[in-house]
């Protein structure tokens, strides 16, 4: 029991706080998610360090701080193409370093430092265009459609969690996760359509096939990013990749379905609204 009500605690605060920075305005949301983005590629290099490799965390991370940026940036009109440019140099410095260093494994040390760019930082660069989705008026802030994004994926992990716990015999994939289950998977898509349903209702945006065909893409890639991020703990033979956030585990145990699923609807939601 405590430990449920410390979990609770700790999930309620990081939603509020996470919502929050988005509703406040565009710049804490910068902020607050420039300090997440950090924090959980730390978490993932240390990760992959566990397993004998060696990542360049710092250059990781500074790559990873300029790519979110320069979309930030970018897609608030402020600077032009030209600021990605400014990933060439960087990018060169990750194989430079290795040149000079004495690691025995420099191939996989560049590999997976890029590994986290690209698992990583890429979905969280997309998050600022999710909620400017319109082309033809990229000044029209919406944070309600990225926090639609949260409370899908949200929806799905208390339905999986419920039902799963209750009713979860079949197992999805017992190799990487025991915990998962066929019944859980099915409760959890269940319980994000109806939330789907009910949002998207109240911003009459999209009609009703779109919304469950929205939260089905998102639920699919949500579970794949969540399995992917349990491949990568069983590989390193990891139970959590931190424990920032108590009765959850690390911050990339709590986001690791965001980052298959928000390149997933930031498509489906521009392709829907730009036509």
């Amino acid at each position: 029991m405590k430990n449920l009500l410390i979990r609770a605690l700790s999930g309620g605060i990081f939603v509020i706080l996470t919502i929050g920075s988005i509703l406040i305005s565009k710049y804490t949301f910068f902020g607050f998610f420039g300090i997440l983005l950090t924090y959980t590629l730390y978490e993932f290099y240390r990760l992959c360090r566990s397993g004998d490799n060696q990542p360049q965390m710092l250059s990781g991370i500074i790559i990873s701080l300029y790519l979110f940026t320069a979309f930030f940036l970018y897609d608030l009109q402020i600077v032009g193409e030209v600021i990605f440019f400014g990933l060439v140099p960087l990018i060169m410095l990750s194989p430079i370093i290795e040149i000079f260093s004495k690691s025995e494994k420099p191939v996989q040390n560049i590999a997976y430092t890029f590994i986290g760019i690209l698992y990583i930082a890429v979905p969280f660069s997309i998050l600022y265009l999710i909620m400017t989705p319109y082309k033809s008026n990229p000044g029209l802030y919406m944070p309600e459609v990225l926090i639609g994004l949260f409370l899908i994926l949200w929806a799905n992990d208390t339905g999986a969690y419920l039902v799963g716990s209750c009713l979860g015999k079949t197992k999805m994939i017992e190799r990487i996760s025991p915990k998962k289950t066929w019944e859980g998977a099915i409760g959890g898509a269940m319980l994000a359509i109806i939330v789907s349903v009910l949002l998207f209702n109240y911003l009459d945006f999209l009609n009703w096939w779109q919304v469950i065909l929205l939260a089905l893409i998102t639920v699919i890639t949500g579970t794949l990013g969540d399995l992917t991020e349990s491949l990568f703990k069983r590989s390193f033979n990891v139970k959590d990749t931190g424990n920032i956030l108590p009765g959850h585990g690390g911050l990339l145990d709590r986001l690791d379905s965001l980052l298959f699923a928000a390149p997933a609807y930031f498509v489906f939601i521009s392709i829907i609204l730009n036509n």
